[in-house]
């Protein structure tokens, strides 16, 4: 059995760093996009909208499957310069599923 050598160890934990660092990254992209989409519906079509529900169903979809990640990202992105009417018309496919 060979021995690892110093570079090996250091290219099996920067792996292990990135792939949690990746990890992360999406779980806090995952919490501001979900947020961001449930707060643009709250303000576009219904102020007294559960935004932290929403949050939590959107999450919890995307955790178990249900929903994908890059389609709420793209969602997200979609929205974010639109105004609400604009984002109605030009983001119902990228958004379909997202929120009611």
């Amino acid at each position: 059995m060979r021995k690892p050598t110093v570079l090996s160890l250091v290219i099996a934990l920067s792996a292990a760093c990135a792939t949690f660092a990746c990890s992360a990254k999406r779980e806090v992209e995952k919490k501001i996009d979900c947020h961001s989409i449930c707060q643009r519906y709250s303000d576009c079509f219904d102020s007294s909208y559960d935004v932290s529900g929403c949050q939590d169903r959107c999450e919890s979809s995307i955790s178990s499957g249900k929903l994908d990640f890059a389609t709420v990202d793209e969602c997200d992105s979609c929205i974010d310069d639109r105004s609400c009417a604009g984002g109605t018309l030009n983001c119902t496919t990228e958004c379909v599923g997202v929120v009611p």
